[in-house]
């Protein structure tokens, strides 16, 4: 006994006449989507580029300007020139109360000299993200422990720094000897850029 199936028809191949109807993307949309896509492409392509870079493998990098407590200019071992934001701890600025001593503090440990990098990205500003080891010592704890930098870290701060500056508050050293030493965040608020 033989089932009747229905018998299927082969598909018709399509055949168009005319091309299927383009899509059309509003021209800001599209002005919008290629920024987005370059701007995509610049960050991972920096992002990957600071691994690359400052891996504290890819040899001693050079100091060549302390701009303030925890910002300088570094010449990379390939011969560019980055600025770098310590990471970690945040220096009073260079005009506040300390901000010369701060800045100062960071020039005697580095200013000029071969340091290596431990690269961990860039920040808002395009600068590199970094810790700065000399002869294998962590200059932005140091910074710390001396009192020439607060423990910065709003979500994560690094416990070692936090312990450090702990250490500063209880010794009364650098910035600490002051009665109400002024957090570099407050002040900034309270001394914003003239353009």
């Amino acid at each position: 006994m033989a089932m009747n199936r229905p018998r299927r028809s082969a598909p018709s191949p399509r055949t168009w006449t005319t091309p299927p109807p383009l899509v059309r993307i509003p021209r800001g949309l599209r002005r919008r989507h290629l920024v987005a896509a370059l701007l995509a492409s610049a960050i991972a392509t920096g992002v990957e580029s600071c691994r690359q870079r400052g891996s504290t493998s890819d040899g001693p990098w050079l100091v060549v300007a302390v701009q303030d407590g925890d910002t300088v200019s570094a010449k990379a071992p390939d011969g560019v020139q980055h600025r770098i934001r310590l990471i970690g701890i945040d220096a009073p600025e260079f005009d506040q109360p300390h901000g010369r001593q701060s800045r100062d503090a960071l020039a005697t440990r580095v200013g000029g000299r071969q340091v290596m990098v431990e690269s961990h990205g860039l920040d808002q500003h395009g600068r590199l993200l970094a810790r700065l080891l000399v002869e294998g010592r962590d200059v932005n704890a140091s910074l710390v422990r001396d009192g020439h930098a607060w423990a910065f870290g709003r979500v994560a701060p690094d416990p070692a720094l936090v312990a450090a500056e702990a250490e500063a508050r209880r010794g009364r050293r650098g910035l600490w000897a002051d009665e109400r030493p002024l957090d570099p965040a407050d002040w900034r608020q309270s001394h914003p850029r003239q353009p």
